[in-house]
């Protein structure tokens, strides 16, 4: 038994996998990131438990956790089994190369901030432990970040970004398609083109509450724009809010294969 935790910045989703995903349970980050590894532990208790993956919405540089940009307050990880730790797109990444099947993959979740995971012939890539962290690129401007930098695309485009810029919900915004005609749409857009010129996946695939919800007729219209001759990949999304926990729990897999 395999379990996956997703630490987001609004929810920590829980999932179990032994050869099938089971959602376990779901928290609030902020009444439960101080006591995850007391929470965690009674679950890998209850359910005989042999290694856990947890994806983290965080800067995880050589193993080490360098900045929570997005999550307020101490993490508690002190666990009685084996665990391993990854950066949640990272996560998401490599749960949509497998979903989808392919090797060579960009993955976007938009949700609260922007993260981006790379997978290129079916591995992970983790450079020093950054790569990949594309909403946290310089797009222009003077927008302040949550990591303290300034315009970065993640101050443009995302949920707390959206609720500081315009007072609205994003969820809203996509229902209603408003979220197409911001500066920050643009600024996705050209984010996600430059990644394809530097990576040339297969495919992009965006996640997250925000991401998977987008319309990818819309937004391959848009990155197409900004793309030289010669790069065609698929835009796809992965509307699954566990999609994070259960590419944790791949990841830790991983870990317990001899």
């Amino acid at each position: 038994m395999i379990l996956g935790v997703d630490v987001g910045g609004t929810n920590i989703d829980i999932v179990s996998y032994d050869g099938e995903f089971r959602h376990v349970a779901t928290y609030p980050t902020k009444d439960t990131i101080g006591r995850l590894g007391e929470v965690v532990n009674e679950i890998v208790n209850e359910l005989g438990v042999e290694v856990v993956g947890i994806g983290l919405a965080a800067w995880i540089k050589r193993g080490r956790v360098i900045k929570m940009p997005n999550i307020r307050g101490e993490l508690s990880i002190e666990l009685e089994v084996p665990y391993v730790l990854d950066n949640d797109a990272n996560c998401f990444t490599y749960y949509s190369a497998r979903f989808f099947e392919l090797k060579n993959v960009f993955g976007v979740t938009v949700g609260t901030g922007v993260g981006g995971g790379i997978v290129a012939d079916g591995r992970l890539v983790h450079g020093e432990g950054l790569a990949g962290e594309i909403g946290h690129w310089f797009v222009g401007g003077d927008e302040e970040c949550t990591c303290g930098g300034r315009g970065h695309l993640e101050a443009y485009f995302g949920g707390w970004s959206f609720r500081k810029r315009f007072g609205r919900d994003a969820k809203e915004m996509v229902e209603d398609g408003s979220v197409y005609r911001i500066d920050g749409f643009e600024k996705f857009c050209v984010a996600l083109a430059n990644a394809i010129t530097l990576l040339d996946p297969e495919a992009v695939v965006l996640g997250g509450r925000i991401g998977g919800n987008l319309n990818v007729g819309v937004v391959k219209e848009r990155v197409y724009e900004f793309l030289m001759d010669g790069f065609e990949p698929e835009i796809l999304t992965l509307n699954d809010p566990l999609a994070v926990a259960k590419g944790a729990c791949l990841i830790a897999e991983e870990l317990k294969r001899p």
